[in-house]
């Protein structure tokens, strides 16, 4: 198999007898130790190079013969190259699916049609109460594409403007196979600000969220439709926001969604489920309450050089090599807790948050004296 980046896919796919092949922009230690081969290319502003990401998967085609490809949110905003890649097997939504999806000028009037709410958005100038709305770009990921409206959506078709809208920022994971979906989970997200530029770069998620059973059925209502609608298979995540009561969605992330990870066992389950969804048109069933979980993104403060002989936790992932320079705003890890209620395990994620970040600063500055 391979994988366009992510160390948990990898490892899940390892888990359930497939070796993997790695495509990444980061291929940090985890990733690398989990794959048969990794390739490193470099990223955009949307996700991978294409032309480097391509060249790379043919590569591993020679080479390996590999039986299918699984992708994330690296490949998102890429599906010419999804198209381009002849023999291999695309184990998640087609390129069309993609293109659907991410086309502010199909998603929204197919919300319309669907009669499901979401945050006034608008394609042209906004001639005043400029501060109200946000600059989105939906082939963005990670929250990297939202800015301060200046004004104008400009003439990139990909690019809109929404109406900033307050509330609790909540995301829907679940398994679909194009006509019925199957819940996992609901989940808090959590934001950080990194200037006007970046004000809502993700940051983490816990597998809970504070709804009612009005606002839950909502969410999975709208989730259903947008499953019949797009024709959606495989592991995807919605985005909403709780606002006034109301539940408004933002986008759909049609592939692996980050927050896949909280919901996934040693075993890998859920890769496999994924993968008979996607191949087979067969739908898991998920019963259970899922244990509570939480990860979350470190960044770098400031430019920091990975000491050679950090000293890594259990509970981080994502570790970048030694002697790596991460820049400011770049991830440096992820971190991950569990517990007994949401306040604790917050309160975990960001001790240990602070933990790796004084720890990560304390030895770069340490090993540059």
């Amino acid at each position: 198999m391979v994988a366009t980046s992510g160390r948990a896919i990898a490892e899940a796919l390892n888990a359930n007898g497939h070796p993997v092949a790695v495509i990444d922009g980061f291929a940090d230690m985890d990733t690398c130790a989990a794959s048969v081969v990794s390739r490193k290319v470099s990223r955009t502003a949307s996700g991978l190079n294409e032309k480097e990401a391509a060249g790379a998967i043919r590569q591993l085609q020679e080479e390996y013969s590999p039986k299918g490809l699984l992708y994330d949110a690296a490949l998102e905003s890429a599906p010419g190259l999804l198209e381009d890649l002849g023999t291999c097997e695309i184990i998640g939504n087609t390129s069309a699916v993609l293109r659907r999806c991410k086309d502010p000028q199909i998603f929204f009037p197919a919300l319309d049609e669907n009669s499901i709410r979401y945050p006034e958005v608008c394609f042209s100038r906004v001639r005043k109460d400029c501060h109200l709305w946000l600059r989105k770009n939906s082939k963005s990921t990670g929250g990297r594409g939202i800015a301060t409206c200046t004004g104008e959506s400009g003439h990139d078709p990909s690019v809109y403007l929404q109406r900033k809208t307050e509330g609790l920022n909540f995301s829907l994971t679940f398994l679909a196979d194009g006509a019925h979906i199957e819940v996992l989970g609901l989940n808090t997200l959590w934001h950080r600000a990194f200037g006007p530029d970046r004000p809502y770069v993700y940051e983490g998620a816990v597998n809970r969220a504070e709804l009612t059973q009005e606002q839950h059925g909502t969410a999975l209502h709208y989730a259903l439709l947008l499953t019949r609608e797009f024709r959606l298979v495989g592991l995807n995540s919605i985005d909403f926001i709780l606002s006034d009561g109301c539940v408004y969605v933002l986008e759909i992330n049609p592939r692996i969604p980050a927050t896949y990870e909280l919901y996934e066992t040693r075993q890998g389950h859920l890769i496999q489920a994924h993968m008979d969804a996607c191949i087979h048109a067969k739908l898991a069933r998920m019963s259970g309450e899922r244990p509570l979980r939480a990860h979350a993104h470190v960044y770098a403060p400031e430019p920091v050089r990975v000491p050679a002989c950090f000293d890594w936790p259990l509970w981080t992932a994502d570790r970048p090599h030694p002697g790596e320079v991460i820049q400011e705003h770049e991830p440096v890890c992820s971190v991950f807790a569990g517990g007994k209620n949401t306040g604790q395990v917050h309160a975990m994620i960001r001790t240990r948050m602070q933990k790796i970040l004084h720890e990560l600063v304390q030895d770069a500055h340490r090993a540059s004296v």
